[in-house]
């Protein structure tokens, strides 16, 4: 005998069975998990980026490109040498796109015009080469450091940037004596902790993780 006789399931029917949640409830889902992730991760993005030690006397007071001009970084430099914890000042330069097409004043040449008014002997500032990275900052310092026998460090660093520069100058600085600590400057443009809310702080994430991630895979920090 035969069995019995099998109908087939109705298209519509068959659809809502193999359908199973609809597709738009599973996207609004996920997109609800995105923004909660976010909102627990966000405000840490920024945080993680700054890493910072509490100055010290030192022998050199080394002020990297990125806060070089800074108003805030150049008198807390003013400030150590007027005190005696430091007994000479370090520029970092950035090579100046301006001067291939116009007359103007190196970022370094301001800062060192900055502090001689201030009351700082021409003496105590050295100026490193222009460079073009954090790498080749690093590395100007190194060969600075090997010269002149510096023992002793405090280096000022952009907020955002300073885990990028304290990893860059243990690198580079490994095996010639000297001891480091790096100090974080606020940028008064971009609030780390919430940084999402204005456009230069949403650009500084953007920039600044891929760079990180970027020296890091090429054994860049220390």
């Amino acid at each position: 005998m035969s069995g019995p006789i099998q109908l087939p399931v109705p298209f519509e029917r068959a659809s809502r069975v193999r359908r199973g949640i609809p597709p738009r409830l599973v996207g609004a889902g996920l997109v609800a998990g995105f923004l909660i992730g976010l909102a627990f991760i966000a405000p840490n993005l920024g945080a993680f980026l700054v890493s910072s030690d509490p100055p010290m006397p030192s022998q050199i007071t080394f002020l990297t490109y990125g806060v070089s001009i800074r108003r805030g970084a150049l008198d807390a430099a003013v400030a150590r040498v007027r005190s005696g914890e430091t007994k000479a000042l370090v520029l970092g330069a950035l090579n100046s796109r301006d001067a291939e097409y116009y007359v103007t004043p190196h970022s370094a040449e301001l800062a060192r015009t900055y502090l001689i008014g201030a009351g700082v002997r021409p003496e105590m500032i050295t100026t490193l080469p222009s460079v073009s990275s954090e790498w080749e900052e690093g590395e100007a310092l190194k060969e600075a450091v090997i010269r002149e026998r510096w023992t002793s460090i405090v280096a000022y660093a952009p907020d955002f940037r300073s885990r990028r520069s304290r990893g860059v100058l243990r690198r580079l600085l490994e095996g010639t004596g000297s001891e480091l600590r790096v100090v974080s400057v606020p940028d008064v443009e971009v609030r780390l902790d919430r940084w999402w809310e204005t456009r230069p702080g949403i650009n500084v994430i953007y920039n600044e993780y891929p760079r990180l991630l970027y020296y890091w895979l090429l054994g860049r920090l220390g």
